[in-house]
């Protein structure tokens, strides 16, 4: 008898849960809902339930996978590049033999060349774990991905982070170099202001087992791309392979799992992608020049953020983090400015796509499409189609700046590469047939 009273409430509360969901189902289609709709809303839910778990399971894979880091996506030992660790050569016979400590006096000089040795050892064990070095009897290429994490927004340290790498930090020139696998690869041009420094020699010299030296011409190139915006993945080249060569092998790089690492793919990004040889050095170049907007814009957001963070939020973020809890559980501003991140990876990937599809003056007239709808929502005002059009020198990213009282300059896009630092802003000058940039983010 008990448990035909027991099975009694199970039904009870069943149907008492069932008409629950139905009126809130029914309110929601305005009184309309009949039975058979219900059960498709079920059905709609459940559906739904399951795809929210499998994108869970995908992100876990994701974060597994980028705990690995980016080199298994490298090349692997092929028919024309051999692949080896950097400590399987010589390593350290430059810091053992070479001339760079001969100008200490001869009493420190062994000390100082033992100290020498211990660096690159280090600096050999720290680069192993992100890079390799390929070599094919006559060249030899050193390449390197690492993953960087992007900084919290909602953070003290992450919104100078953000801040910084907006600054112009000793800019060095970049030319562009192509578009390989959707991504646009740089090299770094020497002038008489910025060159390969004896860093870069003595560098090169541990990649090689060589021996600096400092009277002839360094005989390598350096180059740097970037993946993604803020969350990124970085690579560095240091080769002395002619141009042609060095292609054939950067489009041997997985670009499909690279971009698969990030949170957001990047659009364009990929094994299969192909660009034009004859206008690929200026995609490449308007690529960082976009890149370059949205560091300079998260930099202005971040300094927005620092100039009107609210004291007690700061203290509660300080105690919610000695307490084991995230160290951006409140707003650093008490909600007076907004934080915009998922806007400018929409923004950054948006433009990206328009870009490659050669939309880019549509994407920035159109202010009835996506974009305008993104910053009348980040407004808090309606979007409609008569939204009066942003100039095409304003374009979308003045639009937002004008949202945090900022106004957009009229001068050409500018963006800046710092020689082994992030990314920032800069410029791109055109002399006859040849562009050369300062870009950031390598």
């Amino acid at each position: 008898m008990g448990a035909l009273r027991f099975i009694g409430f199970l039904l009870i509360a069943a149907l008492v849960v069932a008409g629950l969901d139905y009126y809130q189902q029914d309110k929601k289609h305005e009184g309309t809902l009949s039975f058979g709709a219900y059960v498709e809303t079920i059905n709609q839910r459940f559906n739904l339930y399951q795809a929210e778990l499998a994108a869970e399971d995908v992100e876990r894979e994701r974060k597994k996978l980028w705990r690995g880091g980016a080199k298994p996506y490298l090349p692997a030992t092929g028919k024309v590049w051999v692949r080896r660790a950097i400590v399987d050569a010589d390593y350290t016979r430059d810091a053992r033999e070479g001339v760079l400590q001969d100008n200490i006096s001869e009493a420190a000089r062994p000390l100082a060349k033992k100290v020498a040795v211990q660096k690159v050892q280090q600096l050999a064990a720290k680069l192993d774990r992100t890079s390799w070095v390929y070599e094919n009897g006559e060249h030899t290429i050193w390449l390197q991905a690492r993953l960087r994490e992007d900084a919290r927004s909602n953070t003290l340290a992450g919104n100078i982070a953000q801040t910084v790498e907006g600054l112009s930090v000793n800019p060095s020139d970049y030319a562009p170099f192509g578009v390989i696998g959707g991504v646009a690869y740089f090299q770094f041009v020497q002038n008489k202001y910025s060159g390969i420094t004896v860093n870069d020699r003595s560098f090169w010299s541990m990649i090689t087992a060589g021996i600096t030296d400092l009277g002839t011409d360094p005989g390598f190139d350096i180059y740097k791309a970037t993946i993604g915006l803020g969350q990124e993945i970085r690579l560095q080249v240091y080769s002395d392979a002619p141009s042609t060569e060095l292609r054939a092998f950067l489009a041997q790089l997985d670009y499909d799992g690279l971009n698969a690492l990030l949170s957001s793919p990047v659009p364009g990004v990929g094994n299969d992608v192909l660009s034009d040889p004859d206008g690929e050095g200026e995609l490449a170049a308007q690529m960082a020049a976009l890149r370059g907007e949205f560091v300079k814009l998260r930099s202005e957001l971040a300094r927005l953020r620092l100039d009107n963070i609210d004291g007690l939020s700061l203290v509660a973020n300080t105690l919610a983090a000695q307490y084991g809890l995230p160290a951006d559980t409140f707003d650093l501003t008490a909600n007076r400015i907004k934080s915009p991140d998922d806007l400018v990876q929409v923004g950054y990937r948006k433009g990206l796509s328009d870009l490659l599809e050669g939309e880019t003056q549509k994407a920035e007239t159109d202010t009835g499409g996506v974009f305008g709808r993104l910053f009348a929502s980040f407004q808090g005002e309606p979007a409609s189609a008569e939204t009066e059009p942003k100039s095409a020198k304003g374009g979308f990213l003045s639009g937002l700046l004008s949202a945090f009282g900022k106004s957009g300059s009229n001068e050409g896009t500018v963006v800046r590469v710092n020689k082994g630092g992030s990314g920032s802003s800069g410029d791109c000058l055109t002399k006859g047939a040849f562009k050369r940039c300062t870009l950031g983010g390598g």
